[in-house]
């Protein structure tokens, strides 16, 4: 504001009486207030992991803890610059701040309400990535009760056509090099766009739906000492820290995406 003053001033449209009430009535305005910042405010201003509550407070204190941990992890090993994650409603909250939204899949999970579907919808189609987490490693996107709650939120979505994660994808190497997606469990695949069907995104190749189910987010969990707060299942050698890759490289892919 006072720049705009300045410049109307130097360009002999403001009579240099005024100038002085102009400016102090310019530094009286009130101005926004950080610490009441909406979320949505927030997620304007810096790049924020964002996450689907489910109304259950252990898997979301879970979920919140996991992407925590995992935005430390980031930055600590990359360029990147993240704020602290947030919890969204997809039916409720604006979406357009997010690079990426985690799904915790609950089976209890309901179909999406209209207005929600229409949210996600406009999301997925300008973008935006949703990484689907079963948290069953037994889950195949077959007819267990994960799945089901899946096809049930999916339901009239514009489901791309997917595929496991093929050799050479920028999910094997969007940061490390990798060739299994571990997390709290090892074995389920992570499945993505098939990048050879037609209508497949076209931003930057990202893909618009991430699905998983090895439960990401208790892999990452830690407290504030950095302990980790879930074991891990079987709990091979250095499964945590691929857990943590595999986070690493899922953010900095969706952060490739225009």
């Amino acid at each position: 504001l006072v720049d705009g003053l300045a410049a109307l001033l130097m360009g002999g449209h403001l009579a240099r009486k005024a100038t002085p009430m102009l400016l102090a009535l310019a530094l009286l305005l009130p101005h926004p207030n950080h610490a009441n910042a909406t979320e949505e405010a927030q997620a304007a201003l810096m790049t924020h992991l964002a996450f689907v509550k489910t109304g259950d407070a252990d898997i979301d204190a879970a979920t919140e803890a996991g992407l925590k941990s995992l935005d430390q992890v980031v930055m600590s090993r990359s360029s990147a610059v993240l704020g602290d994650p947030i919890g969204v409603n997809v039916e409720s909250d604006e979406l357009v701040f997010y690079p990426l939204i985690y799904w915790p899949v609950i089976p209890e999970a309901e179909s999406l309400s209209p207005k929600a579907r229409d949210n996600v919808a406009k999301y997925m189609k300008n973008g935006g990535t949703v990484f689907f987490d079963l948290r069953d490693q037994t889950a195949q996107l077959g007819v267990d009760q994960a799945s089901q709650a899946l096809k049930r939120i999916l339901a009239n979505l514009d489901v791309p056509p997917l595929e496991p994660v093929p050799e050479g994808h920028a999910l094997t190497k969007s940061f490390y090099l990798l060739k299994d997606f571990p997390g709290r469990y090892e074995g389920a695949p992570l499945w993505v766009e098939n990048a050879d069907d037609p209508a497949a995104s076209g931003f930057d190749n990202v893909s618009s739906l991430i699905i998983g189910a090895n439960d990401y987010a208790a892999a990452w969990a830690a407290d504030d000492r950095g302990q980790p707060l879930y074991a891990m299942v079987p709990g091979s050698p250095r499964q945590r820290e691929m857990a943590l890759r595999v986070g690493i490289n899922v953010v900095r892919y969706a952060l490739t995406g225009n």
